[in-house]
């Protein structure tokens, strides 16, 4: 069963840090981290566990740091941000978790665009 629930110092693949009314999520993908074996995810390539704590992240700054206006979204890594999807675990993925993997990412993606909108956060990704 996967697990949706998930807190910042649970996180294996994002670090979040404060500085006044800007945060920042920084982007380091352990690369053995991911949700099912069979694949690394190698250059920051991401899987539905990455994604679960970037949902996180973006809820608890949304509704729990009303104080920061910025967000910036960067890698911990030198020369890469971030290679996509995992290319592997999709190959390696059943129909229905391909389908629902993008239909999460997509809400994923959708909540920053929300945070913006709604809660004067803006998001900016640093590359």
């Amino acid at each position: 069963m996967i697990e949706f629930q998930t807190r910042p110092e649970r996180y294996r693949h994002w670090r979040l840090e404060f500085e006044g009314p800007l945060a920042r999520l920084r982007m380091r993908v352990d690369e053995g981290g991911g949700l099912a074996p069979g694949y690394e995810l190698k250059l920051n390539s991401y899987d539905l566990g990455v994604d679960i704590e970037l949902y996180d992240a973006v809820q608890r700054l949304r509704f729990e740091h009303p104080e920061v206006k910025a967000v910036i979204l960067e890698s911990a890594l030198d020369r890469v941000f971030c290679a996509g999807a995992n290319i592997r675990m999709l190959a390696g993925s059943s129909h229905r978790h391909k389908v629902n993997f993008c239909k999460f990412t997509n809400e994923t993606r959708n909540s920053i665009e929300d945070a913006s909108a709604y809660s004067g956060q803006k998001y900016l990704c640093a590359i």
